[in-house]
């Protein structure tokens, strides 16, 4: 099968599981919203902190490394898989230990039990680490997308049941564990992969220029995406983290389920043409085109829809979170594309680059977060969208120079989707009007606002590109 075969197939396997997936992540977080507290999203949200620092560092940068050399020897694949495993165990151990400390920094002292607990997902994953590797390698998304699918059935089913009885944010942390459980044991089951009885420290050497590059930019990367929460946690409390935190989550929907989903395609189809600038930057260009019909006007329709769609979805108690999501959905937007660039950088082996543009993003960043607290969490918001502003053009400069490919002509790719998407939220915000003034529930109104704004939205792109098969097909080339 050809390259571009592989690549189709992946995306048809990827999007279909990725959509399947998301119904399921919308039931949960609904269903979690109402069954959980605020304050559990808070508590969750300051595990996660820590959690998701330390689960950077889980492969080293093993995975991507596995995936951009032409032909590693099982040998180094082996010597990797005891790596993580090792790695595993000791971060493990490092979440053991801060446990206590952790819980009284936040006064939240349920910390002290959570966090020993879900670091027991470190353990579970560093078994399948380079399994998956392997099958996105090479381009084998229908079995790794199965595997996910499954795997998120059974923990959102383990996790609705314990929050239904009662467990609180432990059903969070259970429905973590379940899922990377459910997920190794079907890696385990159907990889022919097996590991040698070898290990040598020269292999790990090898590779350890990439990785500690990646490892580094993965560290301060993850040091940004979470400073505010750090932040809100500690000197505005958990409610405020909570609202902040399920804004987030919506916020990042179309950057987790659109351009990470393709990318995981597309990394690997990337390092295998790195040397071919001309047929990189043209698959690029439709990577970022496609990324954007979806990204942006869902992010636009969140902005007209969060005041009606907040009560309505989520509830009353949810106050004050219609306006953080009308902050944040543009740095969704920003974020959708620009997240691409990470995929640039460690496909052509720059990952030393990704990590200097990742450490100014972070002083950028966090530096805009600390002005922002004094505000409270709506300025902290708003501090996030203006340090995305600022940082935009550079982190396309330098990503996008390395395929030959200049910001304004990326951008004027992107542009008439931006003006098609906000003539749409434009028309459904002024739909949303016409609602009230007819005293329309606000269920119903809801409804028609999503309906129009699908409508206009499809009417217009079409217009411009022609109908979706052709769209379509022109993103097949």
């Amino acid at each position: 099968m050809s390259l571009k075969a592989k690549v189709i197939s992946g995306t048809k396997w990827v999007v279909f599981a990725n959509i399947f997936r998301q119904v399921l992540s919308l039931v949960s977080l609904t269903v979690y919203a109402r069954l959980l507290s605020p304050d559990d999203f808070g508590i969750f949200a300051v595990l996660m902190i820590f959690v998701g620092f330390l689960e950077m560092f889980s492969d080293m940068g093993t995975s991507a490394v596995i995936i951009q050399k032409k032909d590693p020897s099982h040998e180094l694949l082996s010597s990797i898989f005891y790596f993580n495993l090792m790695v595993g165990v000791g971060l493990f151990f490092v979440l053991l230990l801060i446990s206590y400390p952790v819980a009284s920094f936040f006064s939240m002292p349920e910390i002290s039990i959570l966090l020993p607990l879900l670091s027991i997902n470190f353990i579970i994953t560093s078994f399948g680490i380079v399994q998956k590797a392997n099958y996105e390698k090479y381009l084998d998304f229908k079995h790794i997308t199965i595997f996910q699918t499954v795997s998120a059935v059974g923990s959102l089913a383990v996790g609705i049941s314990a929050a239904f009885y009662g467990l609180g944010v432990y059903s969070l942390v259970l429905q973590t564990l379940t899922l990377s459980l459910i997920l190794i044991v079907l890696i385990w089951k159907y990889s022919k992969w097996r590991p040698l009885v070898h290990f040598s420290w020269s292999d790990i050497m090898s590779i350890w220029k990439y990785t500690m590059n990646l490892s580094m930019f993965n560290f301060v990367n993850y040091f940004t995406g979470n400073a505010d929460n750090f932040l809100i946690g500690k000197f505005l409390g958990s409610y405020s983290l909570g609202i902040y935190s399920l804004a987030y989550k919506i916020m990042l929907y179309p950057i987790l389920n659109v351009s990470q989903v393709l990318l995981r395609i597309l990394f690997p189809a990337f390092a295998k043409i790195q040397n071919d600038k001309n047929k990189f930057r043209q698959m690029y260009l439709r990577i970022i085109f496609a990324i954007a019909l979806i990204s942006f006007p869902t992010m636009i329709g969140l902005i007209v829809t969060a005041e009606t769609l907040v009560p309505v979805v989520f509830g009353d108690k949810w106050h004050g979170l219609d306006i953080i999501i009308m902050i944040l959905a543009p740095v969704g937007m920003l974020r959708s594309i620009v997240t691409t660039t990470g995929s640039v950088f460690m496909a052509v082996g720059a990952t030393d680059k990704l990590f200097k543009i990742g450490t100014i993003s972070a002083v950028v960043t966090v530096t805009f977060f600390a002005i922002g607290i004094p505000f409270g969490v709506e300025g902290v918001a708003l501090s996030f969208l203006i340090s995305n502003l600022l940082l935009l053009y550079p982190v396309l400069k330098i990503s996008w120079e390395l395929i030959e490919l200049s910001v304004k002509r990326g951008l004027l790719e992107l542009f008439p989707v931006f003006i098609i998407s906000s003539i749409m939220g434009v028309l459904v915000y002024g739909i949303g009007k016409g609602c009230d003034m007819l005293y329309i529930t606000s269920i119903f109104k809801l409804i028609i606002m999503i309906i129009s704004g699908i409508g206009i939205y499809y009417v217009l792109i079409t217009h411009r590109y022609g109908n979706l098969r052709m769209i379509i097909s022109e993103l097949k080339k």
